[in-house]
């Protein structure tokens, strides 16, 4: 798997949006039922480079819950500043696209009926949202997390 694993962004490739989170993190994920209860649990995030520096991925880890991986690029002929992000996770058989991209001092990505917005990014903290659309047309939360550099 080491030719999909890159080392650094390919020459004249912009991967910033997502780069600057390479490296390995730590995180408190809460749940939040349709019920009003939540659940909350650790896990981890790991973000590199991959497809010889054309893209972004990581690999989210809520052991007994879902390992997921995300392929992110840049996609220019969707708009400036607009990334692809392509969401897998085998244990739920799960899958989403998402168009994502810097929305003031937040990184936002939707895909139909998801959202997620990562916010309060520093370079060893940032947190997030995982939002679905309800009938009404509002978002409703169901995850919440905290994220912290290893």
């Amino acid at each position: 798997m080491t030719v999909f694993l890159a080392d650094a962004p390919a020459p004249g490739v912009d991967l910033s949006l997502f780069g600057q989170f390479a490296g390995s993190w730590e995180l408190t994920c809460t749940d939040h039922g349709v019920d009003g209860s939540t659940t909350v649990r650790r896990g981890e995030w790991h973000f590199g480079y991959a497809l010889a520096g054309r893209a972004t991925t990581d690999v989210w880890i809520l052991p007994g819950v879902e390992h997921r991986v995300s392929v992110r690029f840049p996609n220019p002929t969707a708009g400036p500043g607009v990334w692809r992000s392509l969401w897998f996770g085998p244990g739920r058989g799960r899958k989403h696209m998402f168009l994502a991209g810097q929305v003031e001092e937040r990184i936002v990505l939707e895909g139909g009926d998801l959202r997620w917005t990562l916010h309060g990014i520093e370079s060893d903290t940032f947190c997030g949202r995982n939002e679905v659309r309800r009938s009404d047309g509002e978002w409703r939360t169901r995850q919440e997390f905290e994220v912290w550099r290893r």
